[in-house]
């Protein structure tokens, strides 16, 4: 029907999946568009097709901002109009190069295929826009992330737009399971107590985010957690000012670290995570940046100080630890379990799913 999701765990390889989709289409005369929302995942698109040896005059590695804003004249954020334009808006403003040439022919050359990476962003208005102005509307279109689904129940749209999933799906637990992934252990670390009052909705859960990322002993528990943690580690949350902080206090703390967050340029991005793969850095402090296509095998251990609910960002966040590594055994991912509120009973949703892989062992401290 002209289009496919690819169900792939993270660490199950879908940059060379990408890659070689993208030159075998190549190959066959098609204009290949490897789409993402940010900057870091295009680039890592494009080395993996040209490793493939892919005809790179036919690949076009593009964000789908850049196409977004190329065909209303308008940005995402000026568009954001539902929560998941909101949120892409918010965690991703990366755009890219894009000639006019490449984008005629984006438009309108009949032989044109798109591949998405974390097509679970498929059901934002913007995204499914652009989708559906590829080719004049003929474009072969493939989507791959590791979670086709969505937590306000839009899979439909996913799949509308980028293709039913096909089979076989590869969940962590078969990569674990098959050697082609290392174990991963999340530790439950009970929080100290914040002084966060009670309230009910959205209201309620941003003034006790607001008390969990200010409080002072909490974030001195995440960055001693880090410290004492196998390296390299990950620290994240979803609050810029926050990962700032958090970065800051781990360089305060004697380690070699730096917080990466959507305000700060692709290309610096790039150089931070090069950093850390070469064993120049032992921590970065990240935002939502992090939960998605980074691909850093030497990561060893992540610690989570703010989580949330959302069924595809925590697999997203513990896949981070299971590419292997030359040397990495295992992989440490610790959970903050605070005394009560929303934040514990995200936790709780977050550990129903961790069951759901037979793989990850959960144990508390």
């Amino acid at each position: 029907v002209g289009a496919a999701t690819i169900q792939m765990a993270t660490g199950a390889g879908k940059s060379y999946v990408s890659g070689y989709l993208a030159k075998l289409l190549a190959e066959r005369g098609y204009h290949v568009y490897l789409a993402a929302m940010q900057l870091d995942l295009i680039y890592q698109l494009r080395e993996f097709a040209e490793r493939w040896g892919a005809p790179m005059d036919r690949i076009h590695a593009v964000t789908v901002q850049t196409l977004y804003k190329r065909l209303t004249g308008r940005s995402v954020a000026e568009a954001a109009e539902d929560e998941e334009d909101r949120e892409a808006a918010s965690a991703y403003a990366d755009e890219s190069d894009i000639t006019e040439d490449e984008f005629s022919l984006f438009q309108s050359e009949k032989k044109v295929a798109v591949i998405m990476d974390e097509a679970h962003h498929v059901p934002a208005r913007t995204v499914k826009e652009v989708l559906g102005a590829a080719g004049g509307g003929w474009a072969l279109r493939v989507g791959l992330t590791a979670t086709p689904w969505r937590n306000d129940n839009r899979d439909l749209e996913i799949y509308a737009y980028a293709g039913a999933v096909v089979e076989p799906r590869i969940t962590s637990s078969f990569l674990i399971e098959n050697g082609y992934a290392v174990p991963v252990e999340i530790r439950i670390v009970k929080a100290p107590s914040c002084g966060v009052a009670k309230s009910e909705g959205a209201e309620g859960w941003a003034k006790e985010l607001k008390a969990l990322v200010e409080c002072e002993a909490r974030n001195r528990l995440v960055v001693e957690l880090a410290a004492k943690a196998e390296k390299p580690v990950l620290v994240v949350t979803n609050r810029v000012k926050h990962a700032e902080l958090l970065g800051k206090m781990l360089r305060e703390a004697g380690l070699k670290a730096e917080a990466v967050t959507g305000a700060v340029k692709g290309e610096v991005r790039k150089e931070i995570y090069d950093a850390l793969r070469a064993g120049r850095m032992e921590a970065i402090a990240a935002t939502t940046l992090a939960d998605e296509g980074l691909d850093l095998p030497p990561l060893k251990s992540l610690v989570i100080a703010v989580g949330g609910k959302s069924r595809t960002r925590a697999l997203q966040r513990i896949g981070r630890l299971v590419r292997p590594w030359p040397g990495k055994k295992m992989a440490v991912a610790y959970e903050l379990e605070d005394p009560g509120g929303f934040s514990r009973l995200h936790l709780r949703e977050r550990l129903k799913l961790y069951g759901a892989e037979p793989a990850w062992r959960v144990v508390r401290l």
